[in-house]
């Protein structure tokens, strides 16, 4: 499992960037090691969450694939847990796991913290932050379509 100071730091440097009132947890109930008690923790466990309906958008999801409970579960469970957080319940993601799953994280679209090279144990830091995700390309904005100043000038 994650160290405890690697989720207490990590805990802190999200709030910092956005606010987070609500977060939900998956492995492991985290509201113990976090230090802003201002966050509503929600813990779930694996077959409790795969069956939750959708209440409500979560600002947080912290996923512990590592954690004795998940560390066996199958790739389609773990890619059903992450879709589900992705897609539904949470605005940002962050998922300790082993470095075995880095291609299906990689392929949900989830970005690496930590890189695996710069430690010896067999952990990695992901997270999917629905505003970050995708960068607006240069061309996607009205100085490139329909200019209305031109419409007297030129012929269409």
């Amino acid at each position: 499992m994650a160290e405890l100071n690697v989720i207490t730091s990590m805990l802190d440097d999200l709030s910092k960037e956005q606010s987070i009132t609500t977060a939900l947890c998956i492995g492991q109930n985290l509201a113990e090691y976090s230090t802003n008690h201002l966050i509503q923790w929600h813990y779930f466990n694996l077959t409790e969450f795969l069956s939750l309906p959708f209440t409500q958008r979560y600002d947080l999801g912290f996923v512990l694939l590592d954690t004795h409970q998940l560390r066996d579960i199958s790739d389609n469970q773990k890619s059903q847990i992450l879709v589900k957080l992705r897609d539904l319940m949470a605005k940002r993601i962050v998922v300790t796991c082993q470095l075995k799953d880095e291609q299906l994280l990689r392929a949900l679209g989830f970005t690496q913290l930590i890189d695996k090279t710069s430690h010896e144990s067999d952990f990695a830091l992901w997270q999917f932050n629905i505003l970050t995700y995708k960068h607006v390309p240069d061309w996607f904005n009205s100085k490139f379509w329909a200019n209305p100043e031109n419409w007297d000038k030129f012929r269409w």
